[in-house]
């Protein structure tokens, strides 16, 4: 089984208020995200929240996912990956994505996974031009490193380059909404179709 994982429990302090409920084209940032790894293929989509995470989990229902409550998410993404970890007891490799990445779609979700499938290869990491960004697919092997991150998986995927397949995909796809100003960029782009 392979599963996607999607981390969205971060306390967003650089917007001012929960993020990944804000709205783009009448969806929530977070259904945006979630609903597009649910449509690349995966096994399984496991959902880790923390803050405010009784809002999330309304904003993604319907959506064939499952969750878990990171009670730890102030202390930074290390967290998240290790209650990620502990909840993945079945599978053979998952698929880290951020929940506020409006612009990679399931196409780039898909071609991690099939690359993963086609090539058997134990690390899948994603470069947006020069800029190493998730989504990243880490197989079974790495999950005890995963689950004892600080923060996010550079150091992880900078120790085992010999073990990974890089992916290139368009710079432009590199967006997250961490600002205001982000989020009204994002909007313009939607609006504008670019």
């Amino acid at each position: 089984m392979v599963s996607g994982v999607v981390l969205a429990a971060g306390r967003a302090t650089r917007m001012g208020e929960q993020k990944l409920l804000l709205p783009l084209n009448g969806e929530a940032l977070v259904r945006r995200v979630v609903g597009q790894v649910c449509d690349a293929g995966f096994d399984e989509v496991l959902v880790v929240v923390g803050y405010e995470y009784e809002q999330v989990l309304d904003a993604l229902e319907g959506l064939p996912t499952r969750h878990a409550v990171n009670p730890d998410f102030a202390t930074g993404m290390g967290s998240s990956f290790r209650t990620a970890v502990a909840n993945l007891p079945e599978s053979e490799a998952a698929m880290f994505a951020l929940a506020d990445q409006p612009f990679v779609t399931s196409a780039e979700y898909r071609k991690v996974l099939e690359t993963y499938r086609e090539q058997h290869s134990p690390i899948v990491s994603v470069r947006y031009g020069e800029v190493m960004a998730p989504p990243h697919l880490f197989s079974r092997e790495f999950f005890p490193e995963l689950g004892a991150l600080e923060h996010g998986a550079r150091p992880v995927l900078l120790s085992h380059r010999d073990k990974t397949t890089i992916l290139t995909f368009p710079s432009d796809l590199l967006v997250d909404v961490d600002t205001p100003e982000d989020y009204e960029e994002v909007k313009r782009r939607l609006s504008s179709g670019v």
